[in-house]
């Protein structure tokens, strides 16, 4: 086998390899952090759109509420923070009924929320707007 052809696949190995530990990304963009999708905020609507559609798979709907702001029951922790934002304040408890999070907004100096998303077991039930 030639010195190129032994390159060639070297080069194609490493490529899948990279593939497959996702330092290659979709469309230039990195993957966002749990609770902060830094590159997601600064995208047009347009450009959110591709994105959420591309990259996350979300169908047409989901992604009209998430450009909206709007939040709905069963919504994803990862729907929820391209929809509202970070987070001021998460609280967390784990127990036999499973995990629960409550995610405050705009948290005042007594630690009460203006508004907050209560997710179960991932998943949005319960909402203040």
């Amino acid at each position: 086998m030639c010195l190129y052809n032994k390159a060639f696949i070297l080069g194609a190995v490493i490529f899948l390899v990279s593939c497959e530990l996702g330092s290659v990304r979709h469309s230039g963009l990195r993957v966002p952090e749990r609770y902060g999708a830094s590159e997601y905020s600064q995208l047009l609507d347009q450009a959110k759109r591709r994105y959420l559609r591309e990259y996350y798979l979300y169908p047409d709907v989901v992604i009209d509420k998430i450009i909206k702001g709007e939040v709905f029951e069963g919504m994803t922790t990862d729907q929820a923070l391209f929809s509202w934002g970070r987070p001021d304040n998460i609280e967390a408890r784990d127990g036999s009924w499973g995990s629960v999070e409550k995610w405050l907004y705009g948290v005042d100096s007594q630690g009460h929320a203006y508004k907050y998303l209560h997710f179960k077991n991932g998943r949005l039930n319960e909402w203040k707007e």
